[in-house]
């Protein structure tokens, strides 16, 4: 049954952080943007198929703010990001327990960098992160933060304040990506870009590497490969490598022109990088060391990524192009199989879970499709709810889509 769920009284945020956000061991936690970095989920999760505003919506709830980060889930809590005011003045950090949906604590930070709130500028557009017991958020006016589980500041920076502020037409959009070495932060505009590591418990600065200006809205990969952990970056017309232990830069491919939207997806033995240009899209192969540059196995000939990443499940690659248009490719040889137009863009990237993939519109209709080689839609869902549906997120057999002032949690029945 539906609800629509109540931020809790402040004497009960320290219980219920304790004893509903507590981490846990769970299959499919979903703990940075598209989890593992490919969207597909292992084994045959038994997510739902078909849904509506009166069949299997375990709840849904209004989102303090308005944002464009998609949910993640840890323990037993959801987490979303969301920005308030004309210029981006308070910055939100929210938690809904998985189970209920009702919002345990919300967190304000003031904005080190005054960004007027418009529809062509992100809107707390980077996905958080948690490990362990540590909740990360980034934003795009460049506040940095960690807090546990009940809500308590581990510790802050201000990477505008530090190293100068954000320039860029659209804003920064680019999500955290955890590692080996701490959290990883690309920032990627008009100015000064880096990538730089931050050390979990701390937040002091494990290394940071200088990167040419250009803007890129992709968040990095990371992979392992030759005895090394590597972070991808699309950068815009250049794919590059870094080793994730120093930040040194390994090697960097060119002919990517459009690879700053969507992000590198891993797949066994190298990635697919998504470019919105068709016949820039293309799959390449990691060398035998980590130094080599790989090798572009293929290029897709009219298939193309535009705001979602490429998935890829099950040896098939899903791409979808700007004007909504779906694609599935072989991931060995890049060959497409078939291509079907759905009902509108896509901004949220795809999931693919057993022999399902889930394509989510931007306008709210998630399209369920058969991961083979035809096209066979298995259902179509559409919940009247306002706004854009901007990410979605797994947890505990159900889904978690978020739109700009909602979230919504929907399970099997």
């Amino acid at each position: 049954m539906m609800h629509q769920a109540i931020a809790l009284p402040l004497s009960r945020r320290a219980f219920l952080a304790a004893m509903c956000l507590a981490p846990a061991a769970r299959a499919t936690e979903w703990t940075q943007f598209l989890a593992n970095g490919s969207g597909s989920l292992a084994g045959d999760p038994a997510l739902p198929l078909k849904w509506s505003d009166e069949a299997n919506i375990s709840w849904r709830t209004q989102v303090p703010g308005y944002g464009q980060s998609s949910p993640v889930v840890a323990g037993d809590g959801a987490f979303v990001t969301s920005v308030e005011g004309p210029n981006k003045e308070a910055l939100l950090l929210s938690v809904f327990a998985l189970n209920t949906g009702r919002r345990v604590w919300t967190r304000r930070r003031e904005g080190s960098q005054r960004i007027e709130d418009s529809d062509m500028v992100s809107r707390a557009a980077p996905t958080p992160a948690a490990s362990g017991e540590k909740l990360f958020a980034f934003f795009e006016t460049g506040n940095m933060f960690a807090l546990d589980y009940g809500g308590t500041t581990l510790w802050e920076r201000r990477l505008t304040e530090e190293f100068g502020e954000f320039g860029s037409r659209h804003g920064i959009g680019s999500s955290l990506r955890l590692c080996r070495s701490g959290v990883l932060v690309l920032v990627a505009h008009d100015g000064p870009s880096y990538l730089i590591c931050l050390d979990p418990a701390s937040g002091e600065t494990v290394w940071k590497t200088d990167r040419p200006k250009g803007i890129s809205w992709s968040t990095p990969a990371v992979v392992s490969h030759a005895g090394h952990e590597i972070a991808l970056i699309s950068g815009g017309r250049t794919v590059e490598a870094y080793d994730t232990a120093n930040g040194a830069l390994l090697w960097t491919l060119g002919d990517f022109d459009g690879a700053f939207i969507a992000s590198p997806t891993p797949m066994a033995g190298g990635a697919v990088i998504g470019s919105s240009t068709k016949g820039k899209s293309a799959g390449i192969r990691f060398g035998q060391s980590v130094e080599t540059r790989p090798e572009i196995t293929w290029r897709a000939a009219e298939a193309s990524s535009y705001f979602s990443s490429p998935l890829v499940h099950r040896d098939r690659v899903y791409m979808v192009n700007k004007a909504g248009v779906a694609f599935c490719l072989r991931a060995d040889s890049g060959d497409e199989l078939w291509h079907s137009r759905l009902e509108g863009q896509c901004w949220a990237s795809s999931i693919g879970s057993g022999n399902r993939v889930y394509f989510f519109g931007v306008d709210g209709v998630t399209t369920v499709v058969e991961a083979g080689d035809d096209f066979e839609i298995l259902a179509k869902n559409k919940l009247s709810v306002e706004g854009r549906l901007y990410g979605a997120a797994v947890g505990e057999g159900s889904l978690l889509m978020r739109y700009g002032r909602d979230l919504v949690r929907v399970a099997g029945s």
